[in-house]
């Protein structure tokens, strides 16, 4: 877990969790550490076939999260899978972990959800090990 940059009382996070035991275990330790502050993960899934597998496991990996913005399938290489759908795996991630699933479409999406979005004193960590490092780097140019 790597601190990139802190704006206005909120600090941004960049992690290579991409894997539901993973990302459970960051945001467990981020909570406990987090006292009061209000944590949204930015989840880039990584392989159709990664998240095909493991779908039931990932939706119950936000539970220390209170929000979740999910961003497209990373495809490393992959084929797009007509055997995944974002908005399904999103309401499943929503009931499953209780939490607020927000899916944007693109790097723009995330940085404009972000501008008109953001509270004060709040973490948003980036997880995933496609271009979501970047785009988390990216948006310190844009806040």
């Amino acid at each position: 877990m790597t601190k990139i940059f802190e704006k206005n009382k909120n600090e941004f996070y960049d992690d290579y969790a991409h894997h539901p035991t993973e990302i459970n275990s960051v945001l467990e330790g981020i909570k406990k550490v987090a006292y009061k502050k209000k944590i949204t993960s930015v989840f880039q899934p990584h392989r159709f076939s990664r998240v095909n597998l493991l779908k039931k496991e990932f939706s119950k990996s936000f539970k220390f999260s209170d929000r979740v913005i999910l961003c497209p399938v990373y495809a490393a290489g992959e084929k797009k899978s007509n055997n995944f759908n974002l908005i399904k795996f999103g309401k499943m991630i929503s009931l499953n972990s209780g939490v607020e699933v927000i899916i944007i479409k693109n790097e723009k999406d995330f940085k404009n959800f972000f501008k008109k979005n953001l509270i004060e004193n709040e973490i948003i960590i980036g997880m995933g090990a496609g271009s979501i490092s970047h785009w988390m780097r990216d948006l310190k140019k844009t806040l």
